[in-house]
């Protein structure tokens, strides 16, 4: 009897949808499907750092600035052969998939692409669904970009079946990136964030300090998460610890790098380059201190911890999402261009004097109910006894 096979393709900027297909993978390969999977960039690096054998594809980027700031003309150059990659990226998979029943895409448009030409079942994991560029001195030039963006819309709603990794209305943190067309509305559900573990699935809050070496609840945690793309995760790393190194005294203060080392040291910080479960972080943490990627959100607020967000500049889904939040009264946002020790101090002390970690929990308390692992599988299982 042939083994039932999935292809699960995986976008790679940044580390946000390489975790979630981490946490589908094992469930998948629990009900007895043999999953490869593709990727690129910080995606392909994230799956490879936790033992995860992916198959390369040709990667695709946005223009940043040296300030982090996304740059529509450098995307622009960047993406001058966008065709030809997209292509190339089709022709990988294509190959990838010849031997599958059912194909998985997190965000991949091209993945889509090389399903309906193979004629095979595909499946889309997406948190968005429209593409926001935040960029006010080129209107005229937007009005375009955003229409020729539409297509990438398009493609996703090619899939037979689209699930949503986000909470459902009104805690949906992309919500503003989301606006799903109503002919798709019967092919389209909220799931959920996949979140790998919950807060009861991890050690106890004692093991955890002892394990990162952290002192038995004197002062409160705030923890630095660097997550997103690796040249704006390093940016704002740059900028952030010699501040954190100064707030350090009033808090017990600890940062992940996302692998990359620090060049100085810092007294009073916990630095870890990598851990293998930023989770366990969360559940020590007080203050989540983060970029606003919609995975890192999903992840602290499933913890019911409260963010301080500092988006990409000029990222349309990073400020969008850190809206959303706000909205709920589960964060503050500080944009880069106005971090400083007092900022952050201020974000700090207003987070842990107001409502916001009530706020927070409120999605913590949703999570419970949610179970989008079995939803994945449940879609699966369908398009694979339908195709």
């Amino acid at each position: 009897m042939r083994h039932r096979r999935i292809h699960f393709s995986v976008c790679g900027i940044g580390f946000g949808h390489a975790s979630r297909a981490a946490a589908v993978i094992p469930a998948l390969e629990s009900k007895g499907w043999e999953v490869s999977i593709s990727s690129y960039g910080d995606g392909l690096r994230y799956l490879e750092n936790i033992g995860v054998r992916a198959k390369p594809v040709p990667g695709i980027s946005y223009g940043i600035l040296p300030e982090s700031k996304v740059s529509i003309k450098m995307t622009i150059y960047r993406n001058l052969i966008l065709p030809v990659k997209l292509l190339e990226q089709i022709a990988c998979e294509v190959n990838y998939i010849e031997d599958v029943d059912v194909v998985i895409s997190d965000t991949r448009a091209s993945a889509i692409l090389a399903g309906k030409l193979s004629r095979k079942p595909v499946l889309a994991i997406l948190n968005q669904f429209n593409i926001r560029i935040e960029y006010p001195r080129y209107p005229k030039l937007i009005e375009l970009l955003e229409a020729a963006t539409q297509l990438v819309g398009h493609i996703w709603g090619l899939s037979d079946k689209i699930l949503i990794a986000d909470y459902p209305p009104p805690y949906t943190i992309s919500r503003q990136n989301l606006v799903i067309p109503e002919n798709l509305s019967d092919k389209v559900e909220y799931m959920g964030p996949i979140i790998e573990k919950l807060p009861d699935d991890l050690p106890s809050i004692e093991e955890l300090r002892e394990k990162y070496r952290l002192r038995t609840g004197e002062k409160p945690v705030i923890f630095y998460h660097a997550s997103g793309p690796i040249y704006e995760r390093r940016v704002l790393t740059k900028m952030i610890l010699p501040i954190l190194g100064k707030l350090a005294g009033e808090y017990e203060v600890v940062a992940t790098l996302g692998g990359d080392g620090s060049e100085r040291e810092f007294p009073g910080l916990k630095i870890f380059s990598w851990v293998d479960d930023p989770l366990e972080l969360i559940k020590l943490s007080d203050v989540v201190i983060c970029r606003s990627g919609q995975t890192t959100l999903a992840k602290s607020l499933s913890f019911g911890k409260p963010v301080i967000m500092i988006p990409i500049p000029a990222h349309g889904e990073q400020l969008g999402n850190a809206y959303s939040v706000i909205e709920n009264g589960a964060g503050i946002l500080v944009p880069q261009e106005d971090l400083s020790y007092e900022s952050l101090k201020d974000a700090i002390q207003s987070i842990l004097k107001g409502d916001f970690k009530i706020n927070a929990e409120k999605y913590s308390a949703l999570i419970a109910d949610l179970n989008p692992l079995e939803k994945v599988i449940s879609a699966v299982e369908d398009l694979a006894l339908k195709g």
